[in-house]
């Protein structure tokens, strides 16, 4: 509908010059005019302009590498990648099922990742495309398929190139853009640059990179996290709710999260910060606010059955819903509500660090101000947000322990101080049923330190 009013639009005003230059890529965007005249933009034009400012944006492969490592151990230190550094990287990327692609010292018949001699850009794009499960797809080109999609991506290749088929569908399958395509066409050495690219084009192929929702910056982010947010059911592990309801009862914690790992964001440790939450409408804000400031950082929303006592001097026990639901246990009385940890990957360290100061501006309710007002909806007195980065401004962060059991696909977080370390994992390893006790070090925001502290409510 939208469209369709927009291309209306334009017929009334057909003699209008449209501008050009509009970035709407993150920070990078072209100040009005000083009288604004507007003007109607389609949506295909939008597109194009935004294509076409990420396009400019110069390539950088630290955050690539870093994820590499971080979650592959592979380590691209080299300027010209050799054969064997690409061949075990991708050995890494393609996963061990029964349906990885099979590796081999020689050409046994495609799609077998083989590599002879020299590694080149030809060679490098046949055995990601393979890598990338798309071996198949890659050999149903016929020849007039390959030459038209190579033609229209103004890339120079003999048609009858053993390659070619390879490089047009890296193109389609958007393993490759057609100017990286035209790089690749040439046939030279590889750089560190392009491999670093390449895998972690091949590794989300493959689903084992980042699992998130979209981009801040994206117009169909609300829904997403709607869409995910509706999704989302009571979480049960027998063992682990076992471990939890004896840890509350005995006084060990007042409280904990289970957690799937099929949620897992999977982001880079370093530019992430984790927002715990139960009112989807926060969520919405919060990126809304990010986008305000003109900060863009993938998003992923990971839901969590988070348990605590239920004291019977708050009222009746409400009756329970899909999403929320008291337990009873002897004298003991615990909530199962669904709630959901935001995470944020940032696109550099400023971004992440700013995220402080805008929530103790906009999301943080204070003494003065409980009606919470010029806040944002549902705002809490000590929001929690962490990282495990261990650099981050004293003044801002305090560092304190997720005690972290692993049961198959699920897991239960607790949160302690450091000073408690001990004893906690102590006591939950007497109910731990031999399942392993890992903490992990965490720097969260101050009000959630004061809240562990019982030393301030804000």
């Amino acid at each position: 509908m939208m469209r369709k009013k927009l291309l209306a639009l334009l017929l009334v005003v057909s003699m209008m010059v449209l501008p050009t230059g509009c970035g709407l890529s993150g920070k990078e965007t072209t100040p009005p005019p000083t009288t604004p005249t507007p003007t109607p933009t389609t949506e295909a034009q939008t597109a194009e302009e935004s294509n076409a400012n990420s396009q400019e944006k110069a390539y950088d492969s630290t955050n690539d590498s870093s994820y590499l490592s971080q979650y592959f151990n592979i380590n691209l230190k080299d300027n010209i990648t050799d054969v064997a550094t690409f061949t075990d990287g991708l050995k890494k990327l393609v996963g061990d099922n029964e349906d990885a692609p099979k590796f081999s010292t020689s050409d046994e018949g495609n799609p077998t990742i083989a590599i002879d001699g020299k590694l080149t850009g030809l060679k490098a794009i046949k055995a990601g495309v393979i890598a990338a499960n798309f071996g198949e797809l890659a050999l149903t080109y016929p020849e007039e398929k390959t030459v038209n999609c190579l033609k229209e991506n103004q890339i120079d290749i003999e048609p009858d190139n053993e390659y070619g088929a390879y490089l047009a569908c890296a193109i389609d399958t958007e393993l490759i853009t057609p100017k990286e395509a035209a790089v690749y066409a040439m046939d030279e050495d590889v750089t560190k640059d392009e491999t670093a690219k390449l895998f972690m084009k091949i590794a989300s192929a493959n689903g084992l990179a980042r699992n998130f929702l979209g981009y801040s910056s994206d117009e169909d982010i609300y829904g997403k996290l709607d869409n995910a947010w509706n999704s989302f059911i009571m979480m049960d592990d027998k063992k682990l709710s076992e471990i939890g309801k004896n840890a509350v009862q005995q006084g060990i914690t007042t409280g904990y999260n289970l957690k799937s790992d099929a949620y897992n964001a999977r982001f880079l440790p370093e530019l992430t910060l984790q927002y715990g939450h139960s009112v989807i409408k926060h969520a919405h804000q919060l990126i809304g606010l990010l986008n305000s400031e003109g900060i863009v950082a993938k998003v992923q929303l990971e839901p969590k059955t988070s348990v605590y006592e239920y004291l019977l001097e708050w009222g009746p026990i409400p009756e329970a819903t899909p999403i929320y639901e008291v337990k009873q246990y002897d004298d003991l009385y615990l909530v199962n509500a669904v709630e959901y940890d935001l995470e944020l990957e940032f696109e550099n360290k400023e971004d992440m660090l700013a995220f402080d100061e805008l929530v103790q501006a906009y999301a943080k309710k204070n003494e003065g101000n409980e009606e919470a007002k010029g806040l944002l909806a549902s705002s809490w007195w000590q929001p929690l947000y962490s990282t495990t980065m261990e650099d981050m401004p004293k003044d801002a962060y305090d560092q304190i322990y997720d005690c972290i059991i692993t049961d198959e696909n699920y897991s239960f977080h607790s949160f302690c101080l450091p000073t408690d370390l001990d004893k906690v994992t102590k006591d939950l390893g007497k109910l731990s049923d031999g399942l392993e006790i890992k903490p992990v070090k965490r720097y969260c925001n101050l009000a959630f330190y004061n809240y562990l502290t019982g030393d301030d409510y804000q």
